[in-house]
Parts: C-alpha cells; structure tokens; sequence
C-alpha cells in the first residue's frame, strides 16, 4: 500500500539530561587526551608537512606538464592557422627557454628517481619529443606555403627536411597538409595516448607519495579526528534538530525562489515531496525551453541549408555593427540557368554542397545567411585588409571544388564581393561588398574582388 504524503514517520524524543550528562564525561575525556598527545603530535605534524609539501609540489609539477604539453600544442596550430610568426616564437620560447614541462620532469625526478612510475613517465616525455618532429613538419610546411624567408626561423625548422612529395605541393596544399598534421585524428590520438600515460604515471607517482602521506597522516590523524568527533558529537546533539529541518526544507525552498524568478531549472535536494516537485517543474522547464529554442532557431534559420535566413541576418547585422568585421557577399553564378536545366531539386542540392564547403574552408565562428535564393552573406568577426590574399585564396580554392562538381552535383562558381570594415556602420560596409560584387559580375563572374 502507498503512503500518502502527509504520513510521518513517528520521531523519538531525545534525553536533555542525557545528553548534558555525556557532554561532561566527554568534555573530561578530551581535555585528558589533549594533554596526553599534545607533546606526540607536534613531532608527527612535522612529518605530515614534509609529506604534504611534497605532494603539492607534485600536483603543481603535474598541472605545469599538462599546460606546457596544452600551450605548445596551441601555438602550432595557432601558427598552422594564421602563418603568423609570433605563434612559432611562442612555441620555441616555452620549449627551449621556458621549458615548463623539462622542469617538472626534473622536480619529480628529485623525488621519485629510480622508480619504475618515474622511468615510465620518462619514456612518456621522449614520445612527446617524437611527436614534437610532426610539429616540426607542420612549420616547416607553413614557412614553405607562404615563402618565408628560412632564416629567420629556429635552425630545427631549417633542418626538418621536406619529402619529394611534399616540396611539390602547392602552397595551398602545404598549407592543408599542415592543418592535417595537427589537426587529424591521429595526431590528436597520440596527444590523447602521450597524455593519459603521463597523467597514469603521475597518479601512481602522487598515490605512491600520498600512500605514505596518509600512513604519516594515519599517527597524526587518529588523535585529532577523535578529538573532532567528540567536539563535533557535542554540538550535532544540539542542532540536529535544527539542521534537519533546515536542510530538508527551508533550504532547498529558500534556493528555488529564485531560480524560479530567473527561469532556471531547480536543484533536486532536500526533502521527498520536494524532490518530486523539482523534478516535476523541471520536466515542465525542459520542455518549455526545448520548444522556444526549436522556435528561435526555425525563425532564424534556413530550412534548407541550416544556415541563417533573413531574419538570422538581420540579428547578425546588429551584432556585428561598428565592429572589425569582413563582409563577403556570395552569388551562385547562372543559378537561375542551373535550374532550368537541371531542375529545383538539383539546385537545392547545389545550393546544401555550397554551404558545405563555406563552411569547412571558414572558421567555425564565421556566420553564414542566406539572404535570398542563390545570394548568401558571410560575417568574418576580427577580420581586417592584412587577411585579404588568404580570403582570395579561399575564394579561388572553393570555385576549383565547384568547378569540377560533384556526383550528382552540377558544376557551377560563385562570384564573391568583400568590403572590410572597423567601428564601420555594417550596413555601409554591406554595401561596399555590394559594389565589388557588382564588379565580378560585370568581369565574367568567377572571382573575388574587394572594395577600395
């Protein structure tokens, strides 16, 4: 049979004089041990620091390996990314000067040399070293594809050879092979494996070392936790009561106010009927806030390409108004002859393949409307005049795709009018990209060209 909710479990009455009674004897108990240990405790604290400090060391040893490790990865792809200089400087100065993860290493060499989790962690380092040769070759491919002059880079760049194969790439492709090295899955794996080999070491080396912090804290320990339970014994006998009702009830309503106020989802704590109520309120929340946000997007995104419709490029334009910005406006040359001759269906395809490929070859921030059949508008935040050869390579890149098609995809090109802007009404710089475009239009289509 269920129980309802008003029943109660019947609560026992709890002994005043009892517990004053305990409260002496234990009161008595205490001050006799404190007496007692006080001398052995200092002498077993001072172990407990040692091994405390030690530990910390450790952990903090630990936490520098992982940025370095973290850091060096960011500025090669920062540098694969952009070609700028300052990346590489940055990885060579936290390798070879800075050399946060060499110093760890020593640290923990000082406190747990000739140990096999020391040896593994080691050999963990050298694979990090070999992984370092594919990052070598990432620059060394990104100096190639821009033309940089090898001299003004660290001799190991110099020296990392390129094969036949990669020295006849295009810059472009270097440039794309580059991205590959370091950004593919198995690059990411050995950074994956490298780092959960260190990250085990490590465990075993802190266990190892916490292992005889707690058998020195255990001596210490012992003594002190007695003491705190018996103090903390004392005056839960007091507030129990209190407590209870506190944290089963006023609590959890007191914290669900104003989560409620602000439209947020509710801890689920505290007492039964309250946990079924938050949970309940939660349900409703969830649902309410799944349907808003499925509305939202259908009213600011194109059923058929998922990126952003009139509507989306409206919010994007306010957004971005008076920032650094590059505005690219995009047409899909003879669209209208593409569907009379291959029909709607194809076009529609054409216009998804289009999508597809603006968005691998942008960055994920980069925000894509289209703002009319075959007319798209594509946000660049940050972007400036000094990006205006790669955009243009980018551009000529993805007509080379379009061109040639693809399976059941009709070959075709876009003409592309860009227009830079900085503190720049968006509109204004809209209609700059505008006039370029017009400009491609009027030289054959095919093609980027910028306002001046």
């Amino acid at each position: 049979m269920t129980k309802s909710i008003s029943e109660k479990p019947e609560a026992k009455g709890v002994s005043i004089r009892k517990l004053n009674y305990i409260m002496a004897v234990v009161t008595l108990v205490i001050s006799v041990a404190l007496l007692f240990v006080s001398y052995r405790t200092l002498s077993v604290y001072n172990v407990l620091e040692e091994k405390t400090e030690m530990a910390t060391k450790g952990q903090e040893d630990a936490r520098e390996m992982q940025e370095a490790s973290d850091y060096l990865t960011e500025q090669v792809r920062c540098f694969v990314e952009t070609g700028e200089k300052q990346y590489l400087d940055a990885y060579f100065e936290e390798s070879d000067v800075t050399r946060r993860r060499d110093n760890a290493v020593k640290d923990l060499g000082e406190m747990f040399a000739g140990t096999t989790e020391f040896e593994a962690l080691q050999q963990a380092g050298r694979q990090s070293v070999i992984l370092m040769d594919t990052e070598y070759h990432a620059m060394r491919l990104v100096v190639e594809a821009y033309g940089y002059d090898l001299s003004e880079y660290p001799e190991v760049i110099r020296k990392t050879a390129l094969s036949r194969e990669d020295a006849a790439l295009s810059p472009e492709e270097k440039l794309m092979k580059a991205r590959q090295l370091v950004f593919d899955d198995n690059y990411h794996l050995q950074k994956t494996i490298i780092s959960a080999k260190t990250h085990e070491c490590l465990n075993d080396l802190l266990g190892e070392l916490q292992d005889h912090q707690v058998e020195t804290a255990n001596q210490f320990g012992f003594i002190i936790r007695v003491e705190q339970a018996l103090i903390i014994a004392l005056i839960l006998m007091v507030i129990i009561i209190v407590t209870l009702t506190t944290w089963q009830v006023i609590g959890p309503l007191v914290r669900a106010i104003p989560r409620i106020r602000d439209d947020k989802p509710l801890p689920v704590n505290g007492a039964e009927e309250f946990r079924y109520l938050a949970n309940t309120y939660n349900k409703m929340y969830e649902e309410n806030k799944s349907q808003k946000e499925e509305l939202a997007y259908e009213a600011s995104h194109d059923q058929l390409t998922g990126v952003f419709n009139r509507k989306g490029f409206e919010k994007v334009m306010e957004d971005v108004n008076h920032t650094r910005i590059a505005i690219l406006l995009i047409d899909v040359d003879r669209f209208k002859q593409i569907n009379d001759t291959y029909g709607h269906a194809e076009g529609d395809k054409l216009l998804s393949h289009l999508t597809g490929i603006l968005g691998v070859n942008f960055r994920t921030g980069d925000m894509l409307c289209r703002v009319g059949g075959d007319e798209f508008v594509m946000f660049l935040p940050g972007v400036g005049p000094e990006h205006r050869d790669r955009i243009e390579a980018k551009i000529r890149e993805i007509n080379q795709i379009l061109t040639r098609g693809s399976g059941d995809v009709p070959p075709t090109s876009i003409s592309v009018g860009v227009a830079f802007g900085e503190n720049e009404d968006a509109m204004e710089v809209y209609k700059k990209a505008d006039i370029a475009l017009y400009r491609v239009k009027e030289n054959g289509r095919c093609g980027v060209d910028f306002f001046e």
